[in-house]
């Protein structure tokens, strides 16, 4: 998978097939971690950069869409907070 190429609708399905199998926090790092790209590398965080922040693009976009809803507190991830979202299931 091409992490530039991802976009808003694989974004949604990504996070459908993943919260139908667990349900966890939502954010940039975490839909990395799910596809496994090894996020625990600083030197991976910084290569992809441009892509961390074109997720959190992406999410704040499904926020607004009505599909994930923002957490009011922020996850820790190695020292950097980022912002959470739920997923809001379809009825």
């Amino acid at each position: 998978m091409n992490l530039e190429e991802l976009d808003k609708a694989q974004i949604i399905e990504i996070i459908k097939i993943q919260q139908a199998k667990k349900k966890y926090v939502i954010t940039p790092t975490s839909i990395l971690k799910n596809l496994g790209f090894p996020i625990i590398e600083h030197s991976f965080i910084i290569k992809n950069k441009s892509v961390l922040l074109n997720l959190k693009q992406i999410l704040k976009e499904l926020d607004q869409d009505g599909i994930l809803i923002k957490r009011i507190s922020k996850q820790d991830f190695l020292g950097t907070k980022e912002i959470g979202y739920d997923y809001i299931s379809e009825k």
